[in-house]
C-alpha cells in the first residue's frame, strides 16, 4: 500500500511540475490539459486499486480469522472427546 501511496503522491508531483513549466512557457494550455487528463485517469486507477486492494485484504483477514477459531475449536473438541 505503501508503494501506492508513493505513486499517487508521484502523480501531483508531476502535475505541479508541468504548472511550472506552463509558467515558463516550457509547455502550451493543450500539452497541460492532456497531462492533467493523463494524471485524473492514473490517479483514479491508484485509488480503483487501492479500494480493491483494501476490501479483498479485509475479506482475507476475515476468512483467516474465522479459519483460526474453526481451528481452534476442533482442536478443543478433539482435545476434550480424547480425555
Amino acid at each position: 500500500m505503501r508503494f501506492l501511496d508513493y505513486s499517487r503522491a508521484s502523480v501531483a508531483e508531476t502535475v505541479s511540475h508541468c504548472y511550472v513549466a506552463l509558467d515558463q512557457n516550457y509547455i502550451d494550455e493543450n500539452e497541460m490539459a492532456i497531462v492533467k487528463k493523463q494524471a485524473d485517469t492514473v490517479w483514479k486507477k491508484v485509488n480503483n486499486f487501492i479500494t480493491y486492494l483494501s476490501k479483498t485484504t479485509k475479506n482475507s483477514l476475515k476468512r483467516t480469522n474465522k479459519t483460526n477459531i474453526t481451528n481452534r475449536t476442533n482442536s478443543r473438541n478433539k482435545t476434550n472427546s480424547t480425555s
